[in-house]
């Protein structure tokens, strides 16, 4: 897993904070599957973190393309098919 900051991954705070709580009270037990449960379920937060950032990347960036297409436009330029054009 990724370093485990809690400024990093906000979505998966709780989780993050039980699986570092569990690896300071198992110093080693943690190695033997003390914390399997905490680390799948870290697994399965960062995965929809990703998801979620993936998607709001996504919108920010089919926004801008809209904002870019519609100043070429302004300025004379057209697009066809969906591609600019000079």
């Amino acid at each position: 897993h990724p370093p485990l900051t809690l400024e990093n991954h906000p979505l998966c705070r709780e989780v993050v904070i039980a699986l570092k709580v569990c690896h300071r009270e198992n110093p080693w037990s943690r190695s033997f599957g003390a914390c399997n449960e905490q680390k799948w379920a870290l697994d399965e937060c960062l995965k929809k973190q990703k998801l979620f950032k993936f998607r709001e990347n996504n919108k920010k960036a089919t926004a801008e393309k809209e904002r870019l297409r519609a100043r070429v436009e302004k300025y004379g330029h057209s697009t066809v098919n969906g591609k600019f054009t000079g």
